[in-house]
């Protein structure tokens, strides 16, 4: 369970407690979670089934996981602490995850909860752009992946989210301009990109499109536009359509798209009667305002879709309990139906009231059968309808008695966790006791107080006294006295006689709470006019001591007696709308703590020392906090109440603790105590009674209902011993009929096997015979077989020994085209092995100068940020010590004006105001301070970024201007050499443009030779395949001669018989009995069995030409489909060469820019070294024209190999073609010349040609080495 712990500062008379109070430690107790009776109404979608015995549902401030076969609630899920309730649940459809929604002052907040382990998931969704404190509903998408929720007023925004990552991923406003309100949204579960929003005069469909919401237009808001109709609920039915339910009670059918079908006339057409609805498998079922659930299953009839099946009516079920339980069932009728889920068999309907019931209905054939109210029981127990406003607990039972607003007194058994007894009655109770023996009861009505008796199966009055609306009342610890509250007046009175003990006056208002002392010689009281006083019994209510605070209304009172030696010491502890704990004592505050909230209600567990407050802040859930006993200022919070606290009861042994709210729930908790001495109280206590209080009438009608049952079982046991010995009769004579009737029908069984073998004897002769002249058959039609096969493989050998000649004549040619591709492939290769080796050694030589360069960035980055840190931590530092000097001078003003105080009453509330109001300023300031220290922070990463920009650019313009004047340096030295240059390019170019044009010409050549080889490989693929179907045919036409062929063989062997059976015919002419015995044989054996072969033989023939024609359409299909997959492979191939041409087009400019860089580099370090060696011209210029003959060598060298290159076919790819002329000459030479001859570097820069598509350029890595390119 999760806990909420806090320490807050005790402030006592003394400034070492109010130090000393932050090293105490947590309290010795802690809470846990035992049970909760009670539901929270208010919240959508309160009801959920996770499988087919465990329920969800809101309960207080938490969420509870019930087991419905154990009765017992597994998992608890508490609510957030500062928040203002839960909203709305959701389920996931796998049921494995809850979405749990709580409203905020701020905005609104979702937690996800793992339904398994109970554990909150990491992270809220909230979002900022939304201004709703609060989400009205949420949903789950089918796949449990994304989420939708509602936002509330006053900009009602519809979020998706992807939940397990808690980011948003959209968002879209859904009211209307008026700002209706919006009740329900959902996802369709087949289609979850569909999302359906209704609510007041709104009916929204949205379409989910990257993440974003996009309307979709449908016909009912044009339909019922002017009616303005309110739609409350929804659901999507199993065949993916939509229902919609209206306040009118109209029922509208969509289809799965929104789309409009019809307005269903089994609806209600009554307002209201529709607030809720659920699918089932046969329909959907429907709840409304009335308590009532109606079931609507599909029907036949187009016209009516779905018809109302039957009504189920919750009136008195809200008011019944277990079927174990005893309870007067006379209390009021069920409440308007708020929730419906299904368990996932669809065999039990959970449905949740307004009136905070909890029912679940049995869907079941037979229990449909029942009556309406029979199937349909409580889920745990019933529960208040309305505000608990009193609680007490019994010492010598584990019993619980609760009253609230909805008129009924309850008895809770707190160790079985079920509900005793429950009554209605006609007034509201106030408040209850219960007397230490469990056999009474206090309860205070409107109109009179009344004493009862806590009877088997009711509770009897037999006493009234006429006290008016007493609000608090309570009996003593040892049950001889009890104390009721008159308005300002506190009555004693004598438990078993009623005698007025004593009047105890002095508040001037109401009093609102009465506690007893263990021994019950006091009595202490407070009121709602800031006085607490202590009353002495004995001494006939004498006031003891009193304490008063004006202007404050206390409203709970507990009392503490220590007993030592010499007296016995009294410490009151009140509490009030002051918003703090007072420790009083002698008549003294001697102690206070601030709780920063209105706490209501107090109980004090002395040996496990623990004080347990609730709070009771208006219209926010109402926490119980645990605080450590003496009072140090340390406490713990558990989540409990989805309101404020009303009343809390410590058990005698302090082993449970119950508190009760104004939301209806009455929650219980384990207190878990710190070693072992509470288990040895508890084994050595005395256990719980067991004895009942009944009257003599009740005693007697037992008796008498005993006495008939009695009566009745001697009636039965007679009657079945009658009925016992008539069916024995009768079961042997029936036994003896079937016995005779089975011999008989045996024996005639026994005949029929005899014929039946007889028979089978006969059919195995005959077929027998039949095989014998199969296999005859069979044998001579194999030997044909084989004789016809020996001729085809001699074909067939003859065939196979020319195809593997061609086969190795084909073959060698191969080997030797594939020999000299291998040759021209590994040159290739080679040549760019080597181009790759050179460009990976330069590489590795500048990435090896980035990483040193790297290294030192770091060096300085690093030794700048520690300068940071040390100035940034001086700084926190100094704040600190500021703020620390600030705030003790404000806790010596503060521990100053409290001395004040004592002497200064009247000014007490003036002070009160400013001090809160210092405070107020002392946070304002530290806001202040933070948001200083987070601008100082960003301020001196600015700084640092931009000091860091200005020494890069510092150190970028040095670099620059020193380049510059080695570049006009140097360009005064190649202006001397610029003519000479000029007028060798030119003759250069020269040479250069006849290759050229070489060059174009067998790249033009090539560019024919590889389409007139591509539409060669086009022509042999539809050659290939119309060779392929001609053989195809062939196939089928030989197939067709060896089918016609052996059908003459068997008409011929046919034609043979029947002229040797016509000769055994001719030799019976004379005998015409004999003729007449042949010639019908014949007819038998020919002509009808020749008929019937001939139809068969025409089947087969007709099957065979079915056949083909479906071969020869699938032939075509096969064709078209090629034809297609071709063309998209060449529009691959086509879009596949254009890329390729502008990657080759971006190296290329990445190599140019790479050797300009190189030579510019390797140019300015050779002026140097020309300068620092002193060299003369003539030997530069002797150097320069070397280097030019070498470089003219290597270009005349390349261009022979491009010639010879030229002729030879090329791959399919048009991106491996030969470069053009203008990209071979723009193969900088002279700049390679440079180191050498110092000359101009114009040339080398000079623009080369624009680069025809589908070329690639060959690698060149010119250095300074080499003299030209590669």
């Amino acid at each position: 369970m999760a806990e909420a712990a806090k320490t807050s500062t005790a402030v006592t008379t003394s400034a070492s407690a109010a130090d000393d109070a932050d090293e105490k430690e947590a309290p010795g107790v802690q809470l846990v979670h035992r049970h909760v009776f009670g539901l929270k109404g208010g919240v959508k979608g309160n009801v959920h089934f996770t499988d087919e015995t465990h329920l969800l549902y809101p309960a207080g401030h938490n969420t509870i996981l019930y087991h419905a076969d154990q009765k017992t609630q597994m998992r608890v899920y508490p609510g957030s602490e500062g928040s203002e309730g839960i909203t709305c649940l959701a389920a996931s459809p796998n049921r494995k995850f809850l979405a749990v929604c709580e409203k905020f002052q701020e905005r609104a907040v979702c937690y996800i909860f793992d339904v398994n382990t109970g554990k909150r998931r990491r992270g809220q969704l909230s979002y900022a752009d939304c201004d709703a404190k609060e989400y009205v509903c949420a949903a789950f998408s089918a796949e449990n992946k994304f989420l939708i929720t509602q936002g509330g007023p006053p900009d009602w925004t519809l979020i998706l989210w992807s939940w397990d990552k808690a980011r948003p991923h959209g968002a879209v406003k859904v009211s209307n301009l008026t700002g209706s309100v919006i009740h329900e949204c959902s996802f369709n579960p087949q289609d979850s990109s569909l999302v359906c929003v209704i609510g007041d005069g709104v009916f929204k469909f949205f379409r989910l499109q990257e993440g974003s919401f996009k309307g979709i237009p449908n016909q009912l808001n044009k339909l019922r536009e002017a009616s303005n109709q309110n739609y409350v609920c929804h659901t999507w039915l199993n065949d993916d359509r939509l229902i919609v339910c209206s306040e009118a009670g109209d029922i509208l059918l969509f289809d799965s798209g929104g789309e409009f079908k019809m307005v269903l006339p089994c609806s209600p057409a009554e307002v209201r009667s529709l607030l809720c609805v659920t699918a089932f498998n046969k329909g959907f079922i429907a709840g409304g305002e009335k308590g009532v659930v109606t079931f609507y299953e599909r029907s036949d009839d187009p016209k009516e879709m779905f018809r109302k099946q039957k009504g189920v009516h919750l009136d008195s079920t809200s008011s019944m309990s277990d079927a174990n339980a005893n309870i007067n069932s006379s209390g009021p009728g069920g409440g308007a139906v708020t929730a419906m889920t299904l368990s996932p068999s669809d065999e039990i309907l959970a449905i949740a009231t307004s009136n905070n019931q909890l029912l679940t209905l049995s869907l079941s054939p037979t229990d449909l059968l029942k009556t309406e109210d029979s199937a349909v029981e409580n889920a745990l127990t019933s529960f208040h309808s309305g505000p608990i406003l009193g609680l007490d607990v019994c010492v010598r039972k584990p019993l619980v008695v609760t009253c609230g607003g909805d008129k009924s007194v309850r008895i809770w058994n707190y160790i079985e966790k079920t509900q005793e007894l429950c009554k209605f009655f006609g007034e509201e109770a106030y408040s209850v006791a219960f007397h230490p023996s469990g056999f009474h009861l206090i309860v205070g009505f409107s109109d009179k107080l009344r004493l009862m008796n806590l009877l088997m199966e009711d509770l009897r009055t037999y006493k009234e006294i006429p006290i008016k609306a007493c609000r608090e009342c309570r009996f003593s610890n040892g049950g001889q006295f009890f104390a009721a509250v008159n308005s300002n007046t506190i009555q004693v009175y004598k438990t078993y006689t009623c005698e007025v003990v004593c009047n105890l006056r002095g508040h001037q208002s109401k009093v609102k709470s009465v506690c007893w002392t263990v021994d019950d010689s006091r009595l202490v009281s407070t009121g709602a006019d800031g006085a607490t006083y202590e009353y002495d019994i004995i001494k006939e209510g004498r006031r003891v001591s009193e304490w008063s605070q004006k202007g404050t209304s206390f409203s709970s009172v507990i009392v503490y007696t220590s007993s030592d030696a010499s007296s016995q010491n009294t410490t009151l502890y009140v509490t009030g709308t002051d918003k703090m704990l007072k420790e009083v004592q002698n008549s003294q505050l001697t102690n206070y703590l601030e709780s920063n909230a209105a706490l209501g209600q107090l109980a004090l567990a002395t040996q496990a020392k623990a004080l347990i407050a609730g709070v009771a802040e208006p219209d926010i859930p109402g926490p119980l906090r645990c605080y450590t006993f003496p009072l140090n200022g340390d406490w713990a919070e558990y989540q409990a109440h989805s309101a404020p606290v009303s009343r809390i009861r410590i058990t005698w042994d302090e082993l449970f603790l119950f508190s009760a709210g104004d939301d209806g729930c009455l929650c219980i908790f384990e207190l878990r105590k710190a070693g072992a001495k509470a288990s040895q109280n508890k084994d050595a206590a005395l256990g719980y009674a067991d004895e009942i209080l009944v009257t003599r009438a009740f005693l007697d009608d037992k008796q008498a209902v005993l006495l008939d049952l009695e009566r009745q079982v001697e009636e039965l046991h007679s009657r079945i011993e009658f009925q016992l010995r008539h069916r024995d009769g009768y079961h042997k004579e029936k036994m003896a009929e079937m016995q005779e009737k089975y011999s008989e029908e045996i024996e005639s069984e026994r005949r029929k096997f005899e014929v039946l073998r007889e028979e089978k004897q006969e059919m195995e002769m005959v077929y027998e015979d039949n095989i014998r002249n199969l296999e005859d058959t069979h044998q001579k039609q194999t030997r044909e077989l084989e004789e016809s096969f020996q001729q085809k493989m001699l074909v067939e050998v003859q065939r196979y020994q020319k195809l593997a000649q061609d086969l190795d004549r084909e073959k060698q040619e191969w080997e030797a085209q594939h020999s000299t591709l291998l040759q021209e492939h590994a040159a290739v290769i080679e040549n760019m092995r080597a181009d790759a080796e050179k460009e990976q050694k330069t590489n590795r030589e500048r990435q090896d100068r980035i990483i040193k360069e790297k290294e030192e960035a770091f060096k300085h980055h690093q030794e700048t940020l520690a300068q940071l840190e040390t100035d940034a931590d001086r700084e926190i530092e100094e704040l600190k010590e500021m703020y620390e000097q600030k705030l003790a001078q404000e806790k010596d003003d503060k521990v100053r004006l409290r001395g004040q105080a004592g002497i200064h009453q009247k000014h007490f509330d003036d002070l009160q105001r400013d001090m809160q109001k210092k405070e107020e300023e002392v946070r304002k300031e530290e806001d202040k301070s933070r948001k200083a220290e987070e601008k100082i922070v960003n301020l001196m990463k600015d700084k640092d970024s931009n000091v860091k920009e200005i020494k890069e650019r510092d150190k970028t313009i040095a670099d620059k201007e020193q380049r510059i004047y080695d570049l006009k340096k140097q360009n005064q030295e190649l202006e001397k050499f610029r003519f000479v240059l000029d007028y060798k390019i030119k003759e250069l170019k020269a040479q250069i443009d006849p290759k050229t044009a070489d060059i174009a010409s067998m790249k033009t050549q090539t560019q024919a030779m590889d389409d007139e080889l591509s539409d060669y490989m086009r022509k042999n693929k539809q050659l290939a395949l119309s060779i392929s179907q001609l053989q195809m045919k062939q196939r089928a036409l030989q197939e067709e001669i060896k089918s016609q062929k052996r059908r003459l063989r068997e008409d011929l062997a046919l034609i043979t018989r029947f002229k040797l059976d016509l000769s055994d015919c001719m030799e019976t002419i004379s005998e015409p009995k004999a003729l007449k015995e042949s010639v019908t044989a014949l007819y038998r054996k020919y002509v009808q069995g020749g008929a019937k072969r001939q139809d068969f033989d025409t089947d087969m023939q007709k099957e065979y030409n079915r056949q083909r024609d479906y071969l020869e359409k699938s032939v075509d299909s096969l064709k078209r489909k090629l034809e297609k997959d071709s063309q998209a492979h060449r529009i691959d191939n086509m879009r596949i060469m254009q890329e390729n041409v502008s990657l080759i087009r971006e190296i290329n400019d990445l190599r140019r820019e790479i050797n300009n860089l190189k030579h510019e580099r390797t140019a300015q370090e050779l002026a140097n070294l020309n300068q620092s060696s002193g060299v003369g011209a003539g030997a530069q210029a002797e150097r320069e024209v070397a280097l030019q003959r070498e470089e003219i060598d290597e270009l005349a060298r390349h261009l022979a190999e491009l010639e010879a290159g030229a002729p030879r076919p090329l791959s399919a790819s048009p991106t491996a073609t030969l470069p053009p002329a203008d990209q071979t000459a723009q193969v900088p030479a002279a700049p390679a010349a440079e180191p050498a001859t110092g000359g101009t570097a114009e040339p080398a820069s000079a623009p080369a040609g624009p680069e025809p598509e589908g070329s690639q350029t060959l690698p060149a890595e010119p250095g300074p080495e080499e003299g030209g390119t590669q």
